[in-house]
């Protein structure tokens, strides 16, 4: 019993204890937050939305902000080269009207990280104070994190979009916050020590696990 207390209270445990507690504890905030995450009220017109592609029903809120006159502009960033906006609207069911030249598919962006770089020119060049950022729920502690750091000054209000089948009953849900809760610790990670760097994980990192 004796050597059981001096392994509990030794340097080596308290060195390897400490840190073990503050991920756990992270992963259980993290885990927990995503899931109670809801759509915002919208009865307050601002000035545009972002949505980051990527996932189902994102886009799909997107126009339907713009069709309702809840924002005045649109901004659906990381789209493919080839995709146009008449293709959008098919998939979006033509629930409404939409002003067309009020819509921007951003085709450059490729990670969070490019997503918050092409906003960045599009809210300079629209002159936006305010816009919704619209992603999933597990991706928009890290997209928060991005856009914030990129675009300072504007205010950015949470729009997140749960999946289908995206519930703590479900092992898909533990595995996606599994793998989001370290891509958001590596962005945390990157924006401290490399706040100029635009890779997702700066080069250091990248020898090291190469």
């Amino acid at each position: 019993m004796l050597r059981f207390l001096k392994f509990i209270f030794s340097p080596l445990m308290f060195i390897v204890g400490v840190p073990l507690f503050f991920w756990v504890a992270g992963f259980i905030v993290f885990s927990g937050t995503i899931n109670i995450m809801e759509a915002p009220q919208t009865s307050n017109k601002i000035d545009a939305a972002i949505v980051l592609t990527g996932g189902t029903n994102r886009v799909d809120r997107g126009l339907d902000l713009l069709s309702a006159g809840k924002v005045n502009f649109l901004l659906v960033s990381g789209v493919h080269k080839d995709v146009k906006l008449s293709d959008l609207m098919t998939l979006w069911g033509y629930k409404g009207d939409i002003p067309k030249k009020k819509v921007t598919l951003g085709h450059e962006a490729g990670n969070t990280i490019g997503n918050a770089i092409e906003a960045r020119s599009w809210v300079v060049k629209n002159h936006i104070g305010s816009a919704y950022v619209i992603t999933s729920n597990y991706h928009m502690p890290r997209a928060l994190l991005e856009f914030r750091h990129a675009l300072s000054g504007i205010a950015l209000v949470p729009y997140p979009v749960r999946p289908q089948n995206f519930s703590p009953l479900q092992a898909i849900y533990w595995r996606t916050s599994f793998i989001e809760y370290h891509k958001f610790l590596v962005s945390v990670y990157r924006i401290v020590i490399y706040p100029n760097e635009t890779e997702p994980i700066p080069p250091p990192m990248q020898s090291k696990t190469s």
